[in-house]
């Protein structure tokens, strides 16, 4: 099952350390509106103000898919889900270490970094995913 997949470390936006990646999010400086993946435009005001906001690792899930057919270069059963994060975004994301009777909206989870790949162009690149928070967390 594949990865959300995140930009090399070195050029971020999605990354904060590399000793301990974290997500990164997007605020408008002039209307305060949140957004994941970070934007350079406000899509709620177009304002070009935006200011960078690290998120936490945890947050809760508000809503889930079991997806059963896909494209061929990931095995089905996979799930995906919404993630509201403290910080007021909300990410879609592929969920992880969890079997589909254990899942339920509100349940805590924890943000996953995996091993990194290569992209098409030869550069190493981190995944995410979030598994549930009693996991080893």
């Amino acid at each position: 099952m594949p990865d959300m997949i995140l930009p090399p470390i070195s050029q971020g936006p999605y990354l904060t350390d590399e000793r301990q990646p974290r997500l990164l999010a997007s605020e408008c400086d002039d209307c305060s509106h949140r957004v994941f993946p970070p934007a350079s435009v406000c899509p709620q005001c177009n304002g070009e103000e935006i200011s960078t906001l690290p998120l936490g690792k945890d947050g809760l899930l508000y809503s889930y898919t079991i997806i059963h057919q896909g494209p061929k270069w990931i095995k089905p059963p996979y799930i995906v889900g919404y993630i509201d994060m403290p910080e007021g975004v909300r990410i879609f994301t592929h969920l992880t270490d969890m079997e589909p009777q254990d899942i339920s909206c509100d349940m805590p989870v924890s943000l996953r970094i995996t091993d990194p790949i290569l992209n098409g162009d030869g550069r190493e690149v981190l995944r995410f995913k979030f598994g549930p928070l009693n996991n080893g967390d």
